[in-house]
């Protein structure tokens, strides 16, 4: 049995977690952005045996709780360029897959690639061009050529644009690209992914898309734009993309919030 499986299968039976309606993997950040649950159960990813993120903003837990009518589990996310592992990347929604969940939400907090951008903006993802060097399906037991020609659920993203506009709140859309990181891109890389139509940026999210679609979830993707890139020489750093993040949480929650409903 795969660890992952015994994971899943040991959240069932100690903690009496059910079905899962949906999976909300959380970015850097972005905690007071998803909805608050009730009946909350926090299991860390250590209890699990599972790696936990070193990267400030990310809890390294499962949240499971409720919303409303629907049984919500937060994710933390786990990166690639924290050791090199992509079969580390797969594992909390490999775990969610063998909990039965068919429905995911990918938060990301991203660089600004689209010149009509500003920070704070609430991107929805409607494709995406991974750019990491490594795709996280190599190497998976049961080897499955993947369909990702819509990766970004059309009729979840319609949904999604569709609470915005009735709560008055403005949302970009456009085409995510991932990176390896761990570095920030240099001003011709920027310009390098605007060319190849990119409208944001991050070291995460494609990888986890893909991994949802060869398990046949729904995804919807929607970043949080926390620095533009411009073409001028900047300053950078994760401090800065915590506190704008922190910023647009508000308006996240809001839609998710409606979009749960």
């Amino acid at each position: 049995m795969k660890l992952t499986e015994k994971i899943a299968n040991d959240l069932k039976q100690k903690y009496n977690i059910g079905n899962v309606d949906v999976a909300i993997v959380v970015g850097s950040g972005q905690a007071d952005g998803v909805p608050d649950l009730q009946n909350k159960l926090v299991v860390g990813y250590d209890e699990l045996g599972l790696p936990t993120s070193r990267v400030k903003g990310h809890s390294g837990t499962f949240v499971f709780g409720q919303y409303k009518n629907k049984k919500i589990v937060l994710v933390s996310r786990l990166h690639y360029y924290e050791n090199g592992s992509i079969e580390m990347v797969r594992m909390p929604l490999e775990i969610c897959n063998y909990l039965g969940i068919k429905n995911v939400i990918l938060l990301t907090s991203s660089g600004g690639l689209n010149k009509q951008f500003n920070v704070g903006d609430l991107m929805v993802i409607n494709d995406q061009i991974n750019l990491s060097g490594v795709n996280p399906l190599v190497g998976v037991e049961n080897l499955k050529f993947t369909n990702m020609s819509n990766c970004y659920d059309e009729e979840l993203r319609d949904k999604f644009k569709e609470i915005a506009r009735s709560k008055n709140i403005d949302l970009r859309e456009g085409v995510f690209c991932q990176t390896s990181g761990p570095t920030y891109e240099t001003l011709a890389e920027a310009e390098m992914l605007r060319t190849l139509g990119g409208d944001a940026v991050s070291m995460s999210t494609a990888h986890d898309c893909i991994v949802a679609r060869y398990f046949d979830m729904r995804v919807l993707g929607v970043s949080i734009i926390v620095n533009v890139h411009n073409g001028i020489s900047t300053t950078l750093c994760h401090e800065e993309v915590l506190e704008n993040a922190a910023r647009a949480n508000v308006k996240l929650k809001t839609l998710l919030e409606g979009f749960l409903e």
